[in-house]
């Protein structure tokens, strides 16, 4: 048997959802009422539980995310945990069944929904981070793409070299990079207008 741990503001929550894992992977799980150091699964009830009160719960059992349907928030939870799968109520039981089995086998599993939502999410941010260098900025990476050095691009833009040095520290920690061959391969995946300049 598997012991199960449901985590809800809601009382009536565990008990119902419970139903629906014990309809769909029958007599093999058990609803424990308090969490105990040999869980085997710990589903979280998102509509009732922040990603702050996960902290409580940030051990080595396999956790499984419980939605109402799917949105942008269940991101924060799982970019912050170890979240082995999410499960909501639009998903087909063949899908809530196996994300479950995964789950217990400690191992991970998102639905193609779930995964899309995530990737376009990080497409999105990543965009808005390109999306934030400033026009001087700009201007330093155009002549970064052109492979020109410190000293170049500070004489063509009239700038010093520690200016220059500045301005692509601050470029890399907006955009998120830690090196320039990772800088310039996020511009030319996020930005259209540095794709042309090669």
């Amino acid at each position: 048997m598997k012991h199960v741990f449901i985590v809800s503001k809601n009382p009536s929550f565990p008990n119902y959802l419970f139903l629906i894992i014990d309809q769909l992977y029958p007599n093999n799980c058990v609803l424990e009422p308090e969490f105990k150091e040999n869980m085997d699964l710990i589903i979280i009830d998102s509509e009732t539980i922040t990603p702050n009160e996960l902290n409580a719960y940030d051990v080595d059992v396999p956790i499984v995310l419980f939605a109402f349907k799917l949105r942008p928030v269940l991101i924060q939870y799982t970019s912050r945990f170890d979240i082995n799968g999410v499960i909501t109520l639009s998903m087909e039981a063949e899908e809530i069944m196996k994300t479950i089995q995964i789950a217990l086998e400690k191992d991970i599993f998102y639905n193609e929904a779930m995964i899309s939502m995530i990737f376009s999410n990080k497409t999105n941010d990543s965009a808005e981070r390109v999306n934030s260098v400033t026009e001087r900025e700009s201007e330093i990476l155009v002549l970064m793409m052109k492979d020109q050095t410190n000293e170049e691009i500070a004489e063509n833009l009239n700038l010093s070299v520690r200016t220059v040095n500045a301005h692509k520290g601050n470029i890399m920690r907006k955009v998120g990079c830690k090196t320039t061959s990772g800088l310039i391969q996020i511009l030319l995946d996020y930005s259209p207008s540095f794709r042309n300049i090669l």
